[in-house]
């Protein structure tokens, strides 16, 4: 993708990935920081605002440094999700739930992992570039917004 839309090196883009697979592990731990301040649902919220703007623009970047910089960031808030999430379950359905929860919410990540790349590949297939695919990516992102909003911790069941 990056020697597509930038026109980049084999050893150019592979340096690319390289530097944004740091943006990854440094959103574990950024995200998971800032969740602390301003709550998980704030943070998820952020995350996925922001991701529908860089996913949106990222097909029509054309300079080497400004598309790692924003592939670093989309990869900072996937990161952050796996910073954030055990901390959002414990906080929704408590500490002793979260190896379940976190399991089932792993499950749906690895599902979208697995078929979002094969989703981009065949719109890049079909179309001939990549703009199509992250658009439909931005527009899940978008989507995606409505889910802290409209989450809540399930209610205590009454005593018996």
């Amino acid at each position: 993708m990056f020697q597509e839309i930038d026109k980049t090196s084999v050893i150019v883009a592979a340096s690319m990935v390289g530097i944004v697979s740091i943006g990854n592990a440094a959103g574990r731990i950024f995200w998971a920081w800032i969740s602390d301040s301003i709550t998980r649902r704030w943070t998820f919220l952020v995350m996925f605002i922001l991701q529908v703007g860089l996913f949106w623009m990222l097909p029509s970047l054309g300079s080497v440094a400004v598309l790692t910089t924003v592939s670093f960031l989309i990869l900072m808030c996937y990161g952050g999700g796996f910073g954030t999430m055990p901390a959002f379950a414990a906080d929704y359905f408590g500490s002793k739930n979260v190896g379940p929860i976190y399991g089932l919410m792993l499950t749906a990540w690895g599902t979208a992992s697995a078929f979002g790349p094969l989703l981009i590949a065949h719109l890049r297939e079909t179309s001939g570039s990549y703009v199509s695919g992250l658009h439909v990516i931005a527009g899940i992102m978008a989507v995606s917004i409505l889910l802290p909003i409209l989450v809540r911790p399930p209610k205590a069941q009454a005593a018996r």
